[in-house]
C-alpha cells in the first residue's frame, strides 16, 4: 500500500512539473514511513538513515520546492518549528493551548465558515498553513 501511495505521490509531482529525483523520492518516503506530523530536522534524520549523502539543505531546499508543487503542506503548530505532511492527506489542525494536543479535522471542516468569508468579504480562506488555538474537551 505504502509504494501504491508513493507512486501515486511521485506522479502528482511529475504532473505539476516536478522532477522525481532520489533526494526527493528519499524525502517523500521518509514523510510517508513518518505517518504524522515532522519537523525538517526530523526530516533530515530519517533522509540521513536511507542517504547519508544528502546534504541538509537540500532537504530544506526540497520541502521548499514539494510545498510550492502541492505535494507536501506545511503548519505551524504553535510557537515551535512548522511541521510537515503529504497535501494527499489534507487536514486542518486545533491546538490545545493547555497540554498541547492536536485535533486533525476533515477537508470539509471550515466549509460553512469559508463561504461566508466569500460571501460577506470576498475573501477566500485558507487554514491549511496555521492552527487553531483553544482548549480541548480535557483541559476546558
Amino acid at each position: 500500500m505504502a509504494d501504491d501511495r508513493l507512486g501515486q505521490i511521485l506522479g502528482q509531482l511529475r504532473s505539476r512539473g516536478g522532477r522525481v529525483t532520489a533526494p526527493r523520492r528519499a524525502i517523500i518516503t521518509a514523510l510517508l514511513d513518518a505517518g504524522e506530523h515532522v519537523t525538517a530536522e526530523e526530516l533530515v534524520d530519517a533522509v540521513k538513515l536511507m542517504d547519508p549523502e544528502i546534504h541538509l539543505s537540500t532537504v530544506y531546499r526540497t520541502l521548499e520546492t514539494l510545498t510550492d508543487l502541492g505535494v507536501v503542506d506545511h503548519v505551524h503548530l504553535g510557537h515551535g518549528p512548522a511541521v510537515y505532511h503529504l497535501s494527499d492527506d489534507a487536514h486542518y489542525h486545533l491546538v490545545c493551548y493547555h497540554c498541547g494536543s492536536i485535533i486533525e479535522l476533515p477537508p470539509d471542516a471550515f466549509d460553512a465558515l469559508g463561504d461566508r468569508f466569500q460571501r460577506d468579504y470576498g475573501f477566500r480562506l485558507d487554514a491549511r498553513h496555521f492552527a487553531l488555538g483553544g482548549h480541548c474537551r480535557a483541559c476546558a
